[in-house]
């Protein structure tokens, strides 16, 4: 979550839900890149704060959503950048296992996984 005390070990601090954050909660969290546009639909987000319990849906919606964003650069270079360095997906859930950052990081382990770089050999 945004508000979890900042480790040594986070590396760069993403934030990656559909609302912007103030410059002075950027600050204090310690957030190095907002991400807003590859947060999940703002409608999405607002049912899954709804229903907490709904998480499977948020989570398939949210990745059909991803894998048709017109950010799909963007993902393949944050999911490359997954393999070389560590960072950490801030997001505003409450529930360490089931939220926006999980979901994403999901997402981008798939990507990567499936993709491969065009100067790696097979």
């Amino acid at each position: 979550s945004i508000f979890d005390a900042v480790e040594d070990d986070d590396g760069i601090r993403i934030w990656v839900e559909p609302v912007d954050l103030t410059r002075d909660l950027r600050t204090w969290c310690r957030v190095d890149h907002v991400l807003t546009h590859i947060g999940p639909p703002r409608g999405l987000r607002d049912w899954f704060e709804e229903h907490p319990d709904g998480y499977d849906y948020f989570r398939a919606t949210y990745h059909e959503w991803l894998s048709r964003s017109p950010f799909r650069k963007a993902l393949l270079q944050l999911a490359a950048a997954g393999r070389k360095q560590t960072f950490t997906l801030l997001h505003q859930g409450d529930d360490p296992a089931r939220n926006t950052g999980t979901a994403l990081h999901e997402f981008l382990l798939d990507m990567a996984s499936s993709w491969q770089a065009p100067d790696t050999e097979p």
